[in-house]
């Protein structure tokens, strides 16, 4: 088991993204139980703090409210048939599985395992949500068994990035290593930036691109010391989309089915929108030039948008006779509203900056050559408050959508109940009172 370094555990964290996760207890009567969880999120990381949910209809309900303690195992990519077992009913899903005999029941050769005093549990409608402290966990070297539209998916193996990071001004990357990698990777404080780095095809989204972003992507919100990331675009456009050469190959050099092209779509450009969708960290889309098709809905992905006046958007998949796979279809109408989302699909248009303004779909216009220097400047005011309140607020938020007002209200109290008895909150409000800048540890 290791020790509760922040980094390690937050590496154990990071290792959930869409990955299966079974928890496990054991019954009054010493019988092992074992569900698959809908939800699995880190609440606070002082102390360590889980949650996870379970439907009121669950046969196993009564065990988990009367357990003492339960733990959350994360399923490695070479374990899909335990997790059919756990998914299967009536079945004897621990029958020929060693799992010790008191406590709550362990899994073997997992990603990552937590084991957990229950801590609370709270009314979420129709389900309970479960809040666990971490009293032991571990994690190994292995990808997540990742489950989504219906199938398994094994990560694939990501190209590195390029990094240059530190607390102070940050010096470029060489030209070499410009040229050669798809996605830059930067620190600066509490601030990262993420490039994309293929220039002379306008950022278009190619499978080595995608990789190192959702590698970059993962890479910042397992780090507890980045509070805010700015995703850009090199040269003169933030991203053209699609890999038009790539999606053109599928049919016209490969003839792949359309069962391999579905599989193409789950295991390359849809793991973008899901490791965004994983974040905590508020990430800012600085809107170089043009943001086209999949460069589009990788805007819409972010929580803030600025853009520069040469910006152009344009859900533009019509024009290539395809539709957005990448979840644009259910970002852009809750950023622009149902009929402008409509239009903009329909009629494949270019929105120009101002427009986009108006739209909503950017928050505001920077004068050309400033777009980066304003970026940073709104990242350092996000990066200015207490690292976990900015990670809980953006939580609140996203699930926000899939949630009645009541089960926000309850999540609200919860998550508020952990910040208040941080060291952040009583700074803040000491820094206040004592008219001077706060400093925020992140305890």
């Amino acid at each position: 088991m290791a020790d509760f370094d922040p980094h390690s555990f937050r590496d154990a964290l990071g290792q959930f993204a869409t990955g299966v996760t079974i928890v496990t207890a054991r019954a009054a009567d010493g019988h092992p139980v074992g569900v698959t969880a809908n939800s699995f999120n880190s609440v606070s990381m002082d102390p360590p703090l889980v949650l996870w949910s379970l439907a009121r209809s669950s046969r196993s309900m009564k065990v988990f409210e009367q357990a003492e303690s339960f733990a959350v195992h994360i399923l490695a990519s070479d374990q899909d048939a335990l997790s059919n077992r756990f998914a299967s009913r009536d079945i004897d899903k621990f029958a020929g599985i060693e799992h010790g005999e008191e406590g709550a029941p362990l899994l073997e050769d997992c990603t990552a395992r937590f084991l957990c005093r229950t801590r609370n549990q709270y009314d979420g409608g129709d389900h309970v949500i479960f809040v666990g402290e971490v009293i032991d966990y571990d994690h190994a070297d292995k990808p997540p068994l990742l489950f989504h539209g219906g199938d398994y998916a094994d990560k694939k193996k990501r190209p590195p990035l390029a990094e240059n990071s530190g607390t102070t001004q940050i010096e470029p990357a060489g030209d070499a290593v410009r040229d050669d990698t798809p996605v830059l990777f930067e620190v600066d404080g509490k601030v990262a930036t993420i490039t994309l780095n293929r220039p002379g095809s306008r950022n278009a989204l190619a499978d080595d691109v995608i990789a190192s972003l959702v590698e970059g992507l993962e890479r910042a919100e397992a780090d507890p010391d980045i509070s805010c990331v700015i995703l850009t675009g090199r040269g003169t456009s933030f991203c053209s989309g699609g890999n038009i050469k790539d999606i053109r190959a599928m049919t016209a050099e490969q003839d792949m089915s359309p069962l391999e092209i579905e599989q193409w779509y789950r295991e390359g450009i849809q793991r973008i929108p899901l490791a965004m969708d994983a974040m905590s960290v508020p990430i800012i889309a600085a809107v170089n030039g043009h943001a086209i098709g999949a460069g589009c809905d990788l805007a819409c992905m972010c929580d803030i948008r600025i853009c520069d006046e040469n910006a152009i958007f344009a859900e533009s998949f019509l024009r290539v006779g395809i539709i957005p796979g990448d979840g644009g279809a259910w970002l852009l109408p809750r950023i622009v509203g149902m009929a402008r989302a409509s239009q903009m699909l329909f009629t494949g248009e270019f929105v120009k900056s101002d427009r986009a303004v108006e739209y909503g779909l950017v928050s505001e216009i920077v004068a050309n050559g400033q777009l980066l220097a304003r970026a940073n400047q709104i990242a350092e005011s996000v990066a200015g408050f207490p690292p976990q309140a900015i990670r809980k607020s953006k939580r609140l938020l996203k699930d926000a959508r899939d949630m009645t007002l009541k089960e926000n209200l309850d999540q609200a109290a919860m998550l508020q109940g952990v910040l208040q008895q941080m060291d952040d909150h009583r700074e803040a409000i000491a820094a206040i009172l004592e008219k001077r800048d706060p400093d925020f540890t992140g305890r």
